[in-house]
């Protein structure tokens, strides 16, 4: 899978833009749907973390498309953390198109609403 849906400060202009800019790739807009959180214990307390919910609103974010992600996903698993964990969701582009992508969700429900 070549997509990872960044919701938080993996995102240009956001402070950890650093991952994944070196990688090069792509971004392109979309949305899932869930409810993000702001973790309140460990090192990432203060972080956006989502929790994915089919029924929830949308939450809007960037793809990021790389051809060879998979190259990648270990050292970004490492920098994501104990808080998080990677999981396959279905996502919509822009259009309203249907993408399989990677995505950074809440591993702990510890969080503030």
């Amino acid at each position: 899978m070549k997509n990872l849906f960044v919701y938080g400060t993996l995102r240009p202009n956001q402070p950890n833009e650093h991952v994944l800019a070196p990688l090069g790739g792509r971004w392109q807009k979309g949305y899932v749907h869930g409810v993000v959180h702001t973790l309140n214990w460990g090192a990432d307390i203060g972080l956006p973390a989502i929790v994915l919910d089919a029924q929830a609103d949308r939450v809007e974010g960037l793809f990021f498309i790389h051809e060879q992600l998979h190259d990648h996903l270990d050292m970004i698993d490492e920098f994501e953390g104990a808080q998080y964990q990677r999981v396959k969701v279905q996502a919509q582009d822009e259009h309203g198109q249907s993408l399989d992508a990677w995505i950074y969700a809440m591993k702990h429900a510890q969080a503030e609403q």
